[in-house]
């Protein structure tokens, strides 16, 4: 699925790759690569930083939302860039959200939900442009490394050098593993499966379905890798739990007391009658691909997404899918659509709208839930995620490599005309 994926985040990058041959002698091996060394601080006052300051360069732009007249673009591990889109063919960068080590966020009933590499955090952004702090729920995630005068892990800084290991040693076994080493300050090895899983996904008050971030059923629900992790969402945030999933989950999509997974080798569908604790009730099994998954009524729909289509793991499918949920207990598969690239997926006035990344937009009439019928397609966009604006129907917004574009759609014709577009 989806998407437009991102390299895990400098800060819990932590990472020595190898960059040579190895030279192997009895017992002994000599590997060249980039050293990280470790650096630590005080991770309390980084949390206490102010939350708005002036406007920063966007650098490293990862996800976005559109509000009624104002637009949040997230810069990776940094914060949240503001926007004034009141004149749409022009939008005004104004000031910026610091949010360290920030990975997701997502935006529902005018609170900024922000997933980093320790916390989650709750922000209310009723004024945009002055928000104000409302609740932490500390290291979700990951408890911070400490050195020995109790400072925390911040970050590291990188330099080139050779080293010899001893064949069979921790470090030698961790590079064949993992292709990178993790150091602390001792120099002793972190094993990978302590550092936190890279976030990555949409985030919209359209409820994308590249997300893996869901807010609903008041509580917060944020998937890693391997992992579903559960915060209460009352005035303050309590975590609640963490529950395990199979591996490469990489969407979230919450409706109906059900929250509906989408992995590289399934659809997979929990019961949130218990929202504290989640249990999966049923799941479809597909060939390793992305796949977002959207679901209406009894319908769900997800699309596959093969390596050769822009970078998802496997070398799977280029399908949108259709799936009988009538009776949640056993899932059918209903029918299987060819396409080009299919990213995400946007439900709008009975119409299916996918998105194809480079190769466009399709849109299906779906007024019969279980019977897709092609309307059109649209070559000459770029549709990576799909939303509409929040408080205008008719205005599609799309995003693309470089950055989101707003249309205007005829719903008659079935066609777009350009607005105006944010560009990275």
């Amino acid at each position: 699925m989806k998407n437009i994926r991102y390299s895990i985040f400098a800060f819990a990058g932590i990472m020595i790759f190898l960059i040579s041959s190895c030279v192997k002698t009895k017992g002994e091996i000599s590997m060249t690569y980039n050293k990280a060394t470790a650096v630590y601080g005080n991770l309390d006052s980084l949390r206490a930083l102010p939350l708005l300051i002036e406007k920063q360069n966007l650098v490293n732009p990862k996800s976005f939302y559109i509000g009624s007249n104002f637009v949040l673009v997230s810069e990776l591990n940094k914060g949240i860039h503001i926007y004034d889109n009141t004149d749409m063919q022009n939008p005004q960068r104004l000031s910026f959200i610091q949010l360290p080590f920030l990975r997701e966020f997502y935006v529902k009933d005018n609170f900024l939900y922000v997933a980093n590499v320790y916390d989650v955090v709750k922000i209310d952004i009723t004024n945009v442009y002055n928000p104000q702090y409302i609740s932490r729920a500390k290291n979700v995630f990951w408890t911070p490394l400490e050195n020995d005068k109790g400072e925390q892990l911040l970050g590291f800084t990188y330099s080139t050098g050779t080293d010899e290991f001893e064949i069979n040693s921790i470090e030698a076994q961790e590079i064949k593993k993992e292709g990178r080493l993790h150091l602390d300050y001792l120099k002793n090895v972190i094993p990978a499966s302590t550092i936190p899983s890279t976030f990555t996904g949409g985030n919209s008050n359209s409820k994308s379905t590249l997300s893996r971030i869901a807010v609903e059923f008041d509580h917060i629900y944020v998937i890693e890798d391997n992992a579903m992790h559960v915060i209460s969402n009352s005035s303050q945030l309590d975590y609640v739990k963490k529950i395990k999933l199979e591996r490469n989950t990489e969407t979230i999509y919450g409706e109906d007391n059900k929250l509906f997974l989408g992995s590289v080798t399934s659809m997979t569908i929990y019961n949130a009658a218990d929202p504290d604790s989640p249990t999966k009730i049923s799941s479809v099994n597909h060939t390793e691909s992305c796949d977002p998954v959207l679901p209406r009524g009894d319908v769900a729909y997800y699309t596959l997404r093969s390596t050769e289509n822009e970078g998802c793991n496997g070398k799977g499918e280029n399908t949108l899918n259709l799936v009988d949920i009538s009776n949640i207990n056993d899932p059918k598969e209903l029918k299987s659509i060819d396409l080009e690239s299919p990213y995400g997926l946007c439900f709008a006035n009975n119409y299916l709208f996918v998105g194809q990344g480079a190769n466009g937009l399709t849109i299906y009439d779906a007024s019969n839930h279980f019977k897709l019928v092609e309307e059109t397609k649209i070559s000459n966009v770029v549709a990576y995620d799909i939303m509409f604006h929040p408080n205008n129907p008719n205005i599609i917004i799309l995003t693309n490599s470089n950055g989101i574009e707003e249309f205007q759609i005829d719903w008659n014709n079935m066609t777009l005309s350009p607005i105006g577009k944010l560009s990275y």
